[in-house]
């Protein structure tokens, strides 16, 4: 036994020799650097062979959809029985069974992990994370601490912790510190999804208590483009700093998209001209795009052109015969002039922007150019309040003329004896045409 294991150190020990030459080599001939080289020998273990993963990388293929399928059926199963349950188990067994569950999924996230199925343990923290709400719910229902949703009828207050949206502000926040918890023991990027969805709820919390007034999407909308910049720069911050295969910064672009459209959609009802706005800021999405490599931003630079041209052939000039051909004429100039940018690429890559030596992409401007929007959208709040007051003037005004109508009306009729008589019960009350 002890010459099977001198045999096998000199079998290693040659291999390892051999290796070495074979990148000093490539390090002398200019193939990789002294650092690359440095990073595979780190590579490999003691016993001189690398470690082989268990599991299949992560992708976009079969592994990572069928983690996907199970995390959304272990979600979809779970809800379906605490809301079918919930009366017969009562608050006191939800809460149970969710700690319960919270703490199975934690075991079988280490026993994963232990065992090389990285991405497997991390859907399996993502469900221990998603257990907090129901829990949450569960333990405000047996404290009595703020008035429950389950109990009916609530209705969307001004402020947040009136009625029910008490409830919902003490649970996405112990949704948001749960991730966090989790993201502190495991690098998963898809612990940051739970983050986000807190993130857009308290934009909406924001604008539903800042413009509660009946008319209030210009103020709505100016808070939607604050978050929708904090968002991009916290994204594009984050694509600067992260390292490693976990993408985190993905799911703050998406957000920060989903704000913008938010913020597009409240905005044009209350300033039309703002229409005209749609095409610069739609090729300030495609350059932040090319940029910062991330289609989103080109999802979103395409839905602002096109809606822009469907609003112009629809209404402005639906009755033009000419545009048409303006408009076949500019799809022909985009063409020529994308040829043009494919021919000079290069040159207006290094720049431009884009990828640094670093192998991370940089925005022109970075970060203070990203919290621009947000700057202007404070500027432009008072404006805001001031414009949905005068529209909320404008709507009572009518509300009223048309009560004062219906009673002029009423009373008309009553004095020229035009009067329905007593219809029988259980009918319905027949109208005069």
């Amino acid at each position: 036994m002890p010459a099977q294991w001198a045999r096998d150190s000199c079998t290693h020990g040659g291999a390892m020799e051999r290796e070495d030459r074979r990148l000093e080599a490539a390090v002398a001939l200019g193939i990789i650097t002294a650092a690359q080289a440095a990073a595979i020998r780190d590579l490999a273990p003691a016993g001189g062979s690398v470690r082989q993963d268990a599991e299949a990388p992560r992708a976009f293929n079969a592994a990572t959809i069928a983690y996907v399928i199970g995390a959304i059926t272990v979600v979809v199963a779970m809800g379906w029985f605490l809301a079918d349950r919930w009366e017969w188990l009562g608050a006191g067994g939800v809460l149970a069974v969710a700690v319960l569950y919270a703490a199975l999924f934690l075991l079988v996230a280490r026993v994963l992990g232990r065992q090389g199925f990285q991405t497997a343990a991390g859907f399996a923290v993502l469900l221990a994370v998603l257990m907090t709400p129901v829990a949450t719910v569960a333990l405000n229902e047996l404290m009595g601490w703020f008035a429950s949703a389950r109990a009916g009828g609530c209705y969307y207050p001004d402020f947040l912790f009136w009625d029910c949206r008490g409830e919902e502000f003490v649970v996405e926040l112990a949704t948001a510190l749960a991730a966090l918890v989790a993201l502190r023991f495991r690098r998963f990027s898809l612990l940051v999804a739970p983050l986000i969805a807190v993130a857009l709820r308290m934009l909406f919390h924001a604008s539903d208590a800042l413009g509660r007034n009946g008319a209030g999407d210009a103020t709505a909308g100016w808070v939607w483009v604050v978050g929708a910049s904090l968002l991009a720069a916290a994204a594009y911050a984050t694509d600067r700093r992260q390292k490693g295969d976990e993408d985190f910064a993905l799911g703050l672009h998406v957000a920060a998209v989903i704000a913008a459209v938010a913020a597009t959609t409240q905005l044009l009802q209350p300033y039309r001209e703002f229409r005209h706005l749609m095409v610069p800021c739609a090729f300030v999405a495609f350059a932040a795009a090319l940029t910062m490599r991330r289609v989103p931003w080109l999802l979103l630079g395409m839905g602002w052109f096109v809606f822009y041209l469907a609003w112009l052939a629809s209404d402005v000039f639906r009755e033009s015969p000419f545009f048409p051909i303006v408009l076949a004429a500019l799809g022909i100039l985009v063409i020529v002039a994308t040829v043009w940018v494919q021919r000079n690429a290069t040159a207006l890559m290094a720049r431009f922007g884009g990828v640094t030596s670093d192998g991370r992409p940089r925005f022109p401007g970075g970060v203070p150019l990203l919290l621009a929007p947000a700057l202007v959208a404070l500027l432009m709040f008072s404006h805001g309040r001031s414009l949905d007051r005068e529209r909320q003037d404008e709507m009572n005004w009518q509300s009223r003329r048309w009560r004062m109508q219906m009673a002029r009306e009423a009373a008309a009729r009553r004095a020229a004896g035009d009067t329905l008589p007593p219809q029988p019960k259980g009918r319905e009350t027949l109208r005069r045409p």
